[in-house]
C-alpha cells in the first residue's frame, strides 16, 4: 500500500474471533519536567480559545487520574473488596489494563510493572499532562518500564478547556503533551484526550456545547497534524451529553468509556455504537501498584479493536507503508480479519 498526497488517514479496525491484534511498536516518549507533584485526594489556521475569565487558580487534582466526581462514580461498591490482583467481572477473552497518574506513586514509590504484568495487566494509559501547567513527573518512567515489561502504552492529557491559569487553547494543550512526548525521541505513542467533569468549577468549563465541540475538533486536528494519528477520546456519557450535546461528530475516533455497571457492556456516549476501551472501576488492587483499592481498571473490547499505533501516516507521497502486527494476548487467535475505510483510489 502506498501513501498518496492530500488524503486523510483511514481508520483501520482489527476484528478477531478469540483474542486481539494490536500494533507492534508502541514506542515510549515522554518528558516530565515538573516539580509540582501534588497528590490529589482520590475521590479524587486559527485556534479557538475560550474567553478568559477571572478565576481563582486551584490545581489540587493534578495527581489524580480523573475528576473526583468520576472516580466516585467508578468506585461503586468495591470498598471492602480485598487485595486481589485485579478486581471486577473481567471477561476471560478481554485484555486487562490500568490507567495511572502520580497518585499511584505514594511517597514517590515506583510501580513494579513486571509484577503488574504477571498479575494480568496488558496495557496502560499514563496521565502525562494536565492543561498547560502540569507534567506528571513519573510519566516517563512508567511508560518506559511498562513497555519493557511487555505492556502496550498510551499517554494522555487531562483537558482543561478554560485554561484554569494556563492556556485554554486546544492547540496549546495538544502541543504541550506532544512536545513532552517528542523530547525523548522515537515514535510517538498513542495519545488519549481525557475530556470530562471539571474538577475545579463549572462542569463544562464555561463553554457552550458548540464551543466544546470546536475545542475537541481543534485538539484532534492538532494531534493529527503533528503526529499523523487520530487521538483516543475518553469521556463519560452524561458529561458528553451535557457539554457537547451528544454530538456524533467524533464517532470515527476510538472511544475509551468510563462506566460502573453490572451489565455486560458499558453505557456509551451518544454518537458511538461501540467502544475500544472500558474503564469499569476506580477501586482496583493490582500487584505491583502501591495504591490498594484505588487503581483504575480497564479492559479492551475483544470484538472490535482499533489499531492503536498505525505508524507515521503523514508520509511522503508515494512512500510504501509497512505495518507489522503482533498478538497483544497469549491466547489463540481465530478468524483474524481487517477492514479499512476511506482509502484513496488504487489502495486496498
Amino acid at each position: 500500500m502506498r501513501a498518496l498526497r492530500g488524503w486523510r488517514p483511514p481508520m483501520i479496525v482489527i476484528r478477531v474471533g478469540i483474542g486481539v491484534v494490536m500494533a507492534a511498536a508502541l514506542s515510549v516518549a515522554v518528558v516530565a519536567e515538573t516539580t509540582a507533584a501534588s497528590s490529589a485526594g482520590r475521590h479524587h489556521g486559527r485556534s479557538f480559545e475560550p474567553k478568559s475569565h477571572r478565576q481563582r487558580v486551584n490545581h489540587f487534582n493534578v495527581g489524580a487520574t480523573h475528576s473526583p466526581k468520576l472516580l466516585r462514580q467508578l468506585h461503586g461498591h468495591h470498598e471492602n473488596s480485598g487485595n486481589g490482583p485485579l478486581l471486577g467481572s473481567a471477561r476471560a477473552d478481554a485484555l486487562q489494563g490500568v490507567d495511572v497518574a502520580s497518585y499511584q506513586h505514594p511517597n514517590g514509590e515506583g510501580i513494579n510493572w513486571a509484577r503488574a504484568a504477571k498479575a494480568g495487566v496488558q496495557f496502560v494509559a499514563v496521565k502525562t499532562t494536565e492543561g498547560t501547567y502540569y507534567r506528571n513527573p513519573f510519566a516517563l518512567t512508567d511508560l518506559a518500564q511498562a513497555k519493557a515489561a511487555g505492556l502496550s502504552v498510551m499517554a494522555y492529557v487531562f483537558a482543561i478547556p478554560n485554561g484554569n491559569g494556563g492556556s485554554g487553547s486546544a492547540t496549546a494543550q495538544a502541543d504541550y503533551l506532544i512536545k513532552d512526548l517528542a523530547r525523548a525521541g522515537g515514535r510517538m505513542p498513542p495519545i488519549m484526550l481525557d475530556i470530562e467533569y471539571n474538577p475545579y468549577g463549572a462542569e463544562c468549563y464555561g463553554l457552550s456545547q458548540s464551543s466544546m465541540r470546536s475545542w475537541i475538533a481543534q485538539f484532534s486536528g492538532e494531534v493529527r497534524a503533528k503526529t499523523g494519528q487520530e487521538p483516543i477520546i475518553y469521556g463519560p456519557g452524561p458529561w458528553w451529553q451535557d457539554c457537547t450535546g451528544g454530538t456524533s461528530r467524533f464517532a470515527q475516533l476510538p472511544l475509551w468509556v468510563p462506566d460502573y455497571t453490572t451489565a455486560s457492556r458499558p453505557v456509551l456516549p451518544k454518537g458511538w455504537s461501540n467502544y475500544a476501551f472500558w474503564q469499569y472501576s476506580s477501586a482496583g488492587t493490582v500487584r505491583g501498584i502501591d495504591a490498594a483499592g484505588n487503581t483504575d481498571l480497564d479492559r479492551l473490547n475483544p470484538a472490535v479493536v482499533p489499531l492503536l499505533d498505525p505508524g507515521p501516516q503523514a508520509s511522503v507521497a508515494g512512500a510504501a507503508i509497512d505495518l507489522q502486527l503482533r498478538l497483544a494476548d497469549k491466547g489463540a487467535v481465530q478468524g483474524v480479519s481487517y477492514s479499512a475505510a476511506g482509502l484513496p483510489p488504487g489502495c486496498q
